[in-house]
């Protein structure tokens, strides 16, 4: 892709958009991450070897940025960067609550400003990414951009005031789950099956059961009647 890219924040979320998008081969010309967390972006140099490090500066004036940060830090953040990102650059906002008008009101010389709720199963192509666009965006740009982030999976354009429900319905949904699998997984060691059978039946049942909720015929009550044990 000829494009560089920035990210202002080298937490989870840069870590998913990156294996995502190295999952598909996705090259940039530049790849350039600020991260005040040496841990974090030591550890994030580990896994992608050819990011660059740099202040917020130099990352806000590539040609796509991602603002990677926590809600409490972006608009600080972009009081720092905005004379640094350039007019014609994209700037993808991946924190809720910030809206569009906010980030307008930081970076009003750029015209590209778009937001995206971004999904942890991203990490292997299968993300579930709702995002909004600034009235003002370039269509052409706007299609570059949906081509990029739709090699993290679905990916979708959405009004600005439904991300913050998706956020809820599918940005947080792994979270209400995973921890319930994993309890599950260690009773089912705990009662004779082994780590990989008890995996297999995790895994077979909740896809069977997600089928049978949503692509059958029947209503959600009946299919909670189809076992008696509530």
């Amino acid at each position: 892709m000829k494009h560089s890219i920035g990210f202002i924040g080298g937490g989870r979320v840069t870590k998913i958009l990156l294996q995502g998008f190295a999952n598909k081969n996705v090259k940039f010309e530049k790849v350039v991450v600020t991260e005040t967390n040496q841990e974090v972006l030591a550890s994030l140099k580990k896994q992608f070897p050819e990011i660059e490090s740099a202040d917020a500066k130099n990352a806000a004036s590539q040609d796509i940025v991602f603002i990677a940060l926590h809600p409490p830090m972006v608009m600080d953040t972009l009081e720092l960067i905005k004379n640094n990102v350039k007019a014609e650059a994209t700037v993808i906002s991946l924190a809720p609550k910030i809206n569009l008008l906010k980030l307008s009101l930081k970076l009003a010389h750029v015209e590209n400003l778009a937001r995206l709720i971004p999904n942890a199963t991203s990490y292997i192509n299968k993300g579930f990414n709702p995002m909004t666009f600034s009235s003002g965006f370039d269509p052409s740009q706007k299609q570059v951009v949906l081509d990029l982030l739709k090699t993290l999976g679905t990916t979708f354009e959405v009004s600005e005031e439904k991300l913050e429900s998706y956020a809820i319905m599918s940005a947080m949904l792994p979270t209400y789950f995973w921890f319930q699998w994993r309890e599950l997984a260690g009773i089912g060691e705990k009662i004779g099956l082994s780590a990989e059978e008890s995996n297999k039946s995790i895994y077979e049942t909740i896809i069977a059961s997600l089928d049978l909720m949503y692509k059958t015929d029947l209503t959600p009550a009946q299919v909670i009647d189809l076992i008696p044990v509530k």
